[in-house]
């Protein structure tokens, strides 16, 4: 049941630590746009009327800063969890490393 309730538990922290970080990532890069291009980014990139050039421009940088910052709210919940807990996320081992239980 520990083992049930402590990959529970992770999916929940690491959930919300991805998303939440996802979210200002979303929101910065969206305000930098509007600060180096002095306009909104395209509301829906894959609508006819938006500029292929912009679409893929924005499609680019909103998903490589969402993906890094996810990616760094899920390393650093990763090791509060790891400290908090002295082993890390269930999950986060290779398959050949973990012990069985």
């Amino acid at each position: 049941m520990a083992k049930a309730a402590s990959k529970l538990g992770w999916k929940v922290i690491g959930g919300a630590a991805t998303a939440l970080a996802g979210t200002a990532a979303s929101k910065g890069v969206t305000v930098a746009y509007r600060k180096i291009r002095k306009s909104d980014p395209p509301v829906n990139p894959a609508d006819p009327d938006t500029a292929l050039a912009e679409a893929i421009a924005w499609a680019a940088i909103s998903g490589l800063a969402i993906g890094l910052g996810r990616l760094a709210a899920e390393r650093a919940a990763a090791r509060t969890w790891a400290r908090a807990t002295g082993s890390p996320p269930p999950g986060m081992l290779r398959p050949e490393l973990e012990t069985a239980d």
